[in-house]
């Protein structure tokens, strides 16, 4: 059985290092492995306690980059208080006092971030080591424990931490003697803040509410003595004739009611292609080289967490006409038709015909919902000491104002070892889409 949580991603943020300690709590006991460890419980104020965290991260930091960048961006994970049926909790220590007893033993060369995580009114430890990267130093034991004495090698092997053997030996140095990937990227958004989706559904819905009372109300006023009917055929002959309204209150409610609905989804229809180009509500990246050195074939892999979500395939290929009409509005009860002859019997009532759509270029990204999103970009090219802006991603955004979303990325590029990776943040602001005059200039009185 694999351990049932998404590992596409890092889990970095509080939220998802809960839903961790929650999958552990219902793993089984064999599904430890490569890039998470488990304890039951320790007294980290012991020495022994402190002994197991060391080793862990140790062994974590010691895995080999390709096979740790297979699950969760390539960070390790120890979580004390936690087993296969258990929570059991911890007796927490001061961060700080944490990461001064264990650098004592393990370094001040390996990156790690311990975080307590409440849940069901205990404290669990999770311990989050950064992924090993190319050119990396063999990470050792530098001070002696119980067991342990200085200079011990571990490593990390599926389901267990044990001392180095010759062939971890061997695989260290392999990576200690890789060239460090000379691909150096800074991603980040520009700008810092994306707005978050517009209530067009509810906008549309009071736009319909506001104006049926007055539509149902609405009857014809003459301004000008109208020629009479008979008159108007003799002497408009072939010009038109003027035709007396037929309906019946019912028959002009009715027609009222379908008009609603029928702007109601043009209004819809009209609004979600505003979204769409609405330049703040899309993700914008920006990326960097800051060297001497061109890079080709760069491919960027970006993952936004959070209540977000791309357009559907379909509705895209919808909104990428033009900007759809709104129905016209039915005229005023009461109101005569004139018509001309090659009109007689045709009869109006102003539907609603959608736009046509016509495809446009394909996009330069592919996006996957993977309950975020993960946006992968097509490869680029990327001139020394140069910058560009990739293509706007329109994303809909279901996250408050205010709240910030740490986007995480990857890139590789051709002819490069190796795999880069960072994160920056994104603000989600209020939206300023324009929701208030989406029928204007959407109907005729002529």
């Amino acid at each position: 059985m694999v351990l049932q949580i998404d590992t596409s991603a890092p889990l970095l943020r509080p939220s998802q290092l809960t839903d961790l300690v929650r999958a552990v709590s219902l793993a089984d006991p064999d599904d430890e492995s490569l890039w998470i460890e488990w304890k039951s419980t320790l007294d980290l104020s012991t020495s022994a306690g402190l002994e197991q965290v060391v080793k862990a991260i140790i062994g974590l930091a010691n895995r080999e980059p390709a096979a740790a960048g297979r699950r969760a961006g390539g960070y390790g994970y120890l979580l004390v208080g936690v087993e296969p049926g258990w929570i059991n909790g911890v007796a927490t220590m001061d961060p700080e006092k944490l990461v001064g007893k264990v650098r004592s033993y393990a370094g001040t060369a390996i990156s790690w971030t311990p975080e307590y995580i409440a849940i069901e009114g205990k404290q669990v430890l999770v311990v989050i080591v950064d992924p090993p990267q190319p050119g990396d130093p063999i990470h050792i034991l530098r001070k002696q424990t119980e067991k342990f004495k200085p200079a011990t090698i571990f490593v990390r092997h599926t389901g267990r931490t044990d001392p180095a053997n010759p062939d971890d030996f061997d695989k260290l140095q392999a990576r200690l003697l890789q060239r460090t990937p000379s691909l150096q990227l800074s991603v980040a958004a520009m700008p810092s803040t994306i707005e978050e989706a517009a209530d067009i559904r509810g906008a549309v819905s009071r736009c319909v509410d506001e104006r049926r009372p007055g539509l149902l109300a609405a009857r014809h006023q003459s301004g000008r003595r109208e020629p009479d009917i008979d008159l108007v055929g003799v002497r408009g002959g072939l010009l038109g004739q003027r035709v007396p309204d037929s309906r019946t209150e019912e028959q002009y409610a009715e027609e009222v009611e379908q008009f609603l609905h029928d702007a109601e989804e043009a209004l819809v229809h009209r609004g979600a292609w505003d979204l769409f180009r609405h330049e703040p509500a899309s993700l914008n990246v920006t990326v960097a080289n800051p060297t001497d050195v061109g890079f080709v074939g760069v491919r960027l892999e970006l993952h936004v967490p959070g209540q977000v979500q791309s357009y559907p395939e379909e509705l895209v290929e919808a909104l990428e006409g033009d900007r759809p009409d709104a129905p016209r509005a039915p005229k005023p009860l009461g109101t005569p038709t004139f018509r001309s002859p090659i009109q007689l019997g045709v009869h109006n009532f102003g539907s609603y015909i959608p736009a046509p759509v016509f495809p446009g270029p394909g996009p330069s990204y592919t996006v996957r919902d993977t309950g975020s999103v993960t946006i992968v970009y097509d490869d680029f090219e990327l001139r020394a000491e140069d910058a560009m802006t990739l293509e706007p991603v329109p994303l809909l955004v279901h996250e408050e104002p205010g709240t910030t979303l740490t986007a995480t990325w990857s890139a590789t590029a051709n002819g490069i070892r190796g795999r880069i990776s960072g994160e920056f943040p994104i603000t989600v602001s209020p939206s300023t889409l324009d929701l208030e005059n989406l029928d204007e200039n959407g109907e005729s009185d002529e």
